[in-house]
């Protein structure tokens, strides 16, 4: 008889279990869409969110405009953290290693290296909490793990590495602007005849690991610095496309052309800071998403920048250039707030509202209904963002890019800028040949560090 009471309990059990998705309440696809009319915001009052970020102020007070707006919406306090670039990392570390990050962050497409701390999102969006009705799968991709599958983050938005420019400074020295198809040559040329006329700096901001890893795709059909799932070099060891860029910019910056590591050190990652916006040099390298802050700093001295694509090493060769998620929020898989986490991102990501105010600051919005919103109504200066990202899209080659840079990439790009950029500048090694030749080496041992 008791054995029959314990069958009769198990199938009472499991017929309870097989009713339970029949009896779960079904929700519609976008039921948690912020723009829909008649939105219900969950209440999360008398509950605090925490959430970290990097960036210039005009960010900073962009972001801060947005959480508020949610603090409303749902009756949640958010405690907010907020540094340059480089500070950023250091607080992420000291975090991570003390266990106390915040419920959402902001992180790059450096996240394999700190994959262990983040949350997917995977079963955020197959429930819909996080709503992506209106972002392709093209758009997802970009914080996928094509390991896994696994949603590392939403981006924030899409964004390309680019050049601005002044164009005043171009005229008064007789230049022609930069095309789409410029060449290392007419940067060269350009950079000389600026330097001549002014007598400053022509380049005050490059990002050399970047610049770098343009060339090697410029340099050969095929070639790329890493391999698309980014578990190998991709250029065969050939080490000339480096050495003809560190010759280039060597030269360049022993001719005072390029601004000496001392000024572009001094200026950092604080893009307001850059001499650009106050007239005193031409041309800078920057992430398309900066240029609204840059631009901004710039009106106030009367200043009008335009945005170039990156220069080519022959003009009817590969561009090197591609258009990748700028940053994601991400979360953190330590919170305790993981739904409330969730329910941020999505307002963050997907809201009309919302994104009228960070206006694409932080790159070109995956959601098509909140860049459609945008769109109608853009600024000048948001126009031309719209504009290059377009235009480096357009490019056949610009899909040639991993979305994720490798576990090694931080320390192989901090080398390249640091040891051989600067030491060839410095005359620590014989020839630019030697120096490509040596990072390569050094380049792979790091690999090696990481892969065991």
């Amino acid at each position: 008889m008791r054995k029959f009471m314990v069958y009769l309990v198990m199938a009472a059990l499991l017929l309870c279990s097989l009713s339970v998705p029949a009896l779960a309440e079904e929700k519609a696809e976008g039921w948690n869409n912020v723009n829909a009319e008649g939105y219900v915001f969950p209440d999360y009052t008398g509950e605090t969110l925490s959430i970290m970020w990097w960036g210039s102020n005009t960010r900073a007070e962009m972001t801060e405009k947005v959480i508020h707006l949610w603090e409303e919406h749902t009756g949640a306090k958010v405690e907010f953290e907020w540094y340059d670039g480089g500070t950023y990392w250091t607080q992420f570390q000291a975090k991570m290693a003390a266990g106390t990050l915040t419920d959402v962050f902001q992180m790059g497409n450096n996240w394999l290296t700190y994959y262990n701390t983040i949350e997917p999102l995977n079963e955020y969006i197959d429930e819909g909490i996080i709503d992506t009705t209106a972002i392709g799968p093209a758009m997802i991709a970009t914080t996928v793990n094509q390991a896994n599958g696994d949603v590392t983050g939403m981006s924030n938005g899409t964004n390309a590495r680019c050049f601005a420019y002044n164009p005043a400074i171009f005229d008064k020295a007789g230049v022609e602007y930069p095309t789409a198809t410029w060449t290392w040559e007419d940067f060269a040329e350009a950079g000389r005849a600026i330097f001549a006329e002014t007598g400053k700096p022509a380049i005050t901001t490059l990002e050399y690991n970047s610049l770098a890893y343009s060339v090697f795709t410029q340099w050969k059909e095929g070639y790329n610095f890493y391999s698309m799932d980014g578990t190998a070099f991709a250029f065969d060891g050939d080490t000339e496309p480096l050495a003809y860029l560190f010759d280039l910019l060597t030269t360049l910056q022993q001719e005072g052309v390029i601004a000496d590591y001392g000024i572009q050190n001094e200026i950092g990652s604080n893009i307001e800071a850059d001499w650009i916006a106050y007239g005193d040099s031409a041309m800078i390298m920057l992430s398309s998403n900066q240029f609204q802050a840059l631009s901004k700093v710039a009106a106030e001295n009367g200043i009008t920048l335009e945005l170039a694509t990156i220069p080519r090493v022959s003009e009817d060769g590969q561009s090197g250039m591609v258009v990748r998620s700028s940053q994601q929020m991400s979360m953190w898989n330590g919170s305790e707030k993981k739904e409330m986490a969730a329910n941020f991102i999505n307002y963050f990501i997907n809201s009309v509202e919302a994104n009228k105010i960070l206006n694409c600051e932080r790159g070109v919005s995956i959601n098509s209904d909140v860049l459609a919103a945008l769109k109608e109504n853009a600024d000048e200066v948001t126009g031309k963002v719209y504009t290059i990202i377009d235009l480096i899209g357009s490019f056949a080659d610009a899909a040639n890019t991993s979305p994720a840079e490798p576990a090694a990439n931080e320390e192989i790009s901090d080398v390249l800028k640091k040891t051989y950029f600067q030491g060839l500048a410095e005359g620590k090694f014989e020839s630019a040949e030697e120096a490509a030749e040596l990072f390569w080496a050094e380049a792979q041992e790091i690999w090696a560090k990481f892969e065991n």
